[in-house]
């Protein structure tokens, strides 16, 4: 209870209008629709008892110099080799794909740091979390992101975005743990 309480109270003071840091020097009304328009998302890899490579390119659009949203398609494969129902059994193997979106929510409290609330629903092999129940079928999680991140300029058009998000599904079967840290990219058409 103490880490989710500690998780909101950073995005509340993230979410507190800091209009001494706003972005007052590029306004994004006068700009064309290509202009407003970003390209981007981020890789993930995790190897070892848990493999895990993760691809999810995002599509964004600023309404203002303070808010942009967004869609991402995920695609991750999935391999866990050590599940072990009993301490001396057998262990057992999963290879899967999972796939899904995402709809974000990102709030540029300045120009470097930012909130982000996310919305995730993702495909899911029922045996994953229980490989040994004998399903084959597949299930649809749905996550809940909040959090924040820092975005770094790699040139004019391109940022470098380093995210800490907290997943408020605590039964999730694929972020196994919290919080959850992304590196991605944004391109600025």
């Amino acid at each position: 209870m103490r880490k989710i309480t500690l998780y909101i109270s950073i995005l509340i003071l993230l979410l507190i209008p800091l209009h001494s840091f706003a972005d007052d020097d590029e306004s994004v009304r006068d700009l064309p629709f290509r202009e407003r328009v970003y390209v981007g998302g981020y890789i993930g890899l995790q190897i070892g008892t848990i493999t895990a490579i993760v691809v999810s390119p995002t599509v964004a659009y600023r309404f203002s110099n303070r808010i942009t949203s967004g869609l991402g398609v995920t695609y991750q494969y999935y391999r866990d080799t050590g599940f072990n129902i009993w301490t001396d059994g057998p262990q057992s193997t999963i290879t899967t794909n999972i796939y899904g979106g995402s709809l974000f929510l990102r709030y540029n409290v300045t120009r470097q740091f930012f909130a982000q609330t996310e919305f995730e629903a993702m495909n899911v092999d029922s045996r994953i979390g229980s490989p040994l129940s004998g399903s084959d079928g597949r299930m649809w999680e749905y996550n809940y992101f909040a959090g924040g991140g820092y975005r770094a300029p790699l040139s004019p058009r391109t940022f470098l975005n380093l995210m800490i998000l907290y997943n408020f599904n605590s039964e999730s079967q694929i972020h196994n743990q919290n919080p959850v840290i992304r590196l991605g990219v944004d391109v600025r058409l």
